[in-house]
């Protein structure tokens, strides 16, 4: 039954675009797809690795006919949320136990934008941990305390409950 809601609400959206950003080493786009309930994945969908170049992307995006844009980042592929969401008018934007880049800013992100993460799990990374510290703050105050959740999941357990649990 969840899965038939879940396909008469996309089917009900079908004009949106989902770029997915996946994270290093295992975090392939393949791997990412995994993760994905799969009538999340359809012609409107791009699953791209951490490193792709943004402009790929947006000429990739030119190609599709869409009235929304989600835009979700794994660990790495964070980085690329932020790029995207500077240039390219996003409705959604969710960042999974993202890796989040020195210089970043809110600028582009929408109201229900979801940061869903374990700072635990960037102990080794105290730059980053520092940095989800400061993003978990300016998004609470900028969209609410509903904007942030915090798991007690490892980073390879998060993207798959993201996806079920927020899209």
């Amino acid at each position: 039954m969840k899965g038939l809601i879940r396909k008469i609400l996309r089917e009900q959206i079908d004009n949106t675009a989902l770029v997915v950003f996946g994270g290093i080493n295992y975090a392939t786009p393949e791997w990412m797809k995994s993760q994905m309930p799969k009538d999340m994945v359809n012609d409107n969908t791009i699953i791209k690795s951490f490193d792709t170049n943004i402009d790929e992307v947006i000429d990739e995006l030119n190609e599709l006919e869409y009235n929304k844009l989600q835009v979700v980042g794994f660990s790495a592929g964070g980085r690329n949320v932020f790029k995207l969401a500077k240039v390219k008018k996003t409705d959604f934007i969710g960042l999974i136990d993202p890796t989040v880049p020195r210089s970043w800013t809110l600028e582009g992100f929408p109201n229900n934008s979801i940061l869903f993460f374990n700072s635990n799990n960037w102990n080794s990374y105290p730059d980053i941990k520092e940095r989800q510290k400061d993003l978990t703050s300016n998004m609470k105050e900028k969209f609410g305390d509903e904007s942030v959740e915090k798991t007690d999941l490892n980073h390879k357990s998060i993207p798959k409950e993201f996806f079920e649990t927020y899209m």
